[in-house]
């Protein structure tokens, strides 16, 4: 009797704890269901749908950072400019009034000045003298000279014409607007990589979230259970205290995993070049590449990534430089021109008569300026010597980035399958557990053990597959491409498989 009614009160403890738990994983269903498709990390309903390309695309148009290294392109023009202009005349309109006065020539003897009269050459006959000296003096007294004032209108060319400077000086202007646009490759790819990782922490804190949701209910049904086993005399009430306090220290952990997954939709938007608290809500989409990958081929690429061919124009423009620097040693062309009025008064300036014009022409042979120039090639020099070493060194550098990420990369792929396997044990064992709570056939302590067991189970193949994403997207970066690009859309990394 006692055995039959043991068992009605074991079967109706199993039917009761079913039904309460019915509701709790059809919710748990239907909200992974949801979350399959959109996650919403931040705002409501009516945030905005972005997949990864989208949002890598506005992140390339807005970005911050993006902007202000394109801006830079605008400064490389004004230098090309700068550096076309040593090839070029100058043409300058220059209006001019002057007042002085100046009585040189009146205290000077030569010009019979100081109001001597016009003196006659010396020997000249008595008569010559005498017919000479009755002219008086073509100069007036020396107190008598009054300022004068002038007006002047003129249009003044000068064309200095160095034409190795010039091509140097272009050169080096054009290489570095070439620079530069490598340099603004790289830091796009390293945006896209940094927006990738950003969607993809998206991801995994919403993963986290449901993660704490599911321990959550799986809580609260133990929580349950227990008290039906208490009420049924099965359990003490220090089990069912132990069950209380694990439900209530859980919740917690789902205020932070939420507010976690807000912080990462605020740090999205930002990269996004739009303001942290705008709605948003992305595709949760984080497939993974996981095809063998070859070292050697990943080693040559790691060459011709964005920095490192920066870095080898930057090596060319200081080449263009020091031509440029060498050539003012070097004999140039000058030409000067000027074609103007000059008058007293404003109205006579440009009367008939009253131009004026001059042209000249003059080749000038540097001969020495103090060593300076020659300093200058010096130091260019060495700085171009210096540069070659560390560019050396930063393609050794780039290659054993490449070979870091390729052996993380590894690691993070095997460790990704062993947590995914502890993971299916570790839920096989809970269920298990739970099954025999239900039986009275193992105690609550072992059925939490088993529980804490499964989230950080769960919790380690999410963190994992976090990695596997992110190192694959760092690679491809190390290798000059866009994080964006498939592996099997890079040539010949990815290895053949043998059948």
């Amino acid at each position: 009797m006692n055995n039959k009614c043991g068992g009605l009160l074991l079967g109706a403890l199993l039917l009761v704890s079913g039904l309460l738990a019915t509701p709790a994983l059809a919710q748990t269903q239907n909200q992974d269901r949801a979350d399959d498709v959109v996650i919403r990390a931040r705002g409501g309903l009516d945030a905005p749908v972005m997949d990864l390309e989208s949002c890598v695309a506005q992140a390339l148009r807005t970005n911050d950072a993006l902007q202000a290294e394109r801006l830079r392109m605008e400064e490389l023009d004004g230098q090309m400019d700068q550096a076309l202009s040593t090839g070029l005349p100058t043409l300058d309109l220059v209006g001019n009034w002057r007042r002085s006065r100046n009585p040189a020539m009146a205290l000077d003897e030569t010009f019979a000045g100081g109001g001597g009269g016009l003196a006659p050459p010396a020997g000249s006959p008595d008569w010559f003298n005498q017919w000479i000296m009755g002219f008086g003096s073509f100069l007036p007294a020396v107190e008598d000279i009054p300022a004068q004032s002038y007006l002047s209108a003129s249009l003044n060319l000068n064309w200095k014409i160095n034409p190795m400077k010039t091509g140097g000086a272009v050169g080096a202007a054009r290489l570095g607007i070439q620079r530069q646009e490598l340099n603004e490759r790289a830091v796009e790819h390293a945006t896209t990589q940094q927006v990738m990782v950003a969607y993809w922490s998206i991801i995994r804190a919403a993963q986290q979230v449901e993660a704490v949701r599911a321990q959550l209910v799986n809580q609260t049904e133990l929580l349950d259970i227990i008290r039906l086993q208490y009420d049924l005399g099965l359990v003490t009430r220090l089990d069912t205290l132990q069950a209380a306090v694990a439900l209530a220290n859980t919740k917690p952990r789902l205020e932070v995993a939420q507010a976690e997954l807000r912080n990462a939709g605020a740090h999205l938007n930002t990269l996004m070049g739009v303001e942290p608290g705008n709605p948003l809500a992305v595709v949760n989409d984080s497939r993974l590449e996981l095809q063998p990958l070859r070292d050697d081929v990943a080693l040559t690429l790691a060459q011709q990534r964005p920095q490192l061919q920066a870095a080898e124009t930057f090596t060319d423009i200081l080449r263009r430089n020091r031509r440029a620097q060498k050539s003012e040693n070097m004999p140039y062309l000058s030409l000067a021109g000027s074609y103007g009025y000059i008058g007293k008064k404003f109205d006579s300036v440009f009367d008939d008569g009253h131009d004026n014009w001059s042209v000249a022409a003059s080749v000038t042979v540097p001969l020495f300026d103090g060593m300076l120039n020659r300093g200058l090639v010096a130091q260019t020099e060495a700085q171009i010597r210096r540069t070659e070493t560390e560019l050396q060194g930063q393609r050794r550098q780039a290659q054993v980035e490449v070979l870091d990420l390729l052996a993380n990369l590894r690691l993070a792929r095997g460790l990704l399958d062993a947590v995914t396997l502890n993971l299916e044990n570790a839920e096989e064992v809970l269920e298990e557990s739970l099954l025999m709570l239900e039986l009275g056939k193992t105690r609550y302590l072992d059925v939490l053990v088993a529980e804490a067991n499964r989230t950080e189970a769960r919790s380690n193949v999410i963190a994992a597959h976090h990695e596997v994403l992110t190192l694959t997207a760092g690679l491809k970066r190390a290798l000059g491409y866009s994080p964006l690009t498939q592996l099997q859309d890079i040539p010949n990394l990815v290895a053949e498989v043998s059948r």
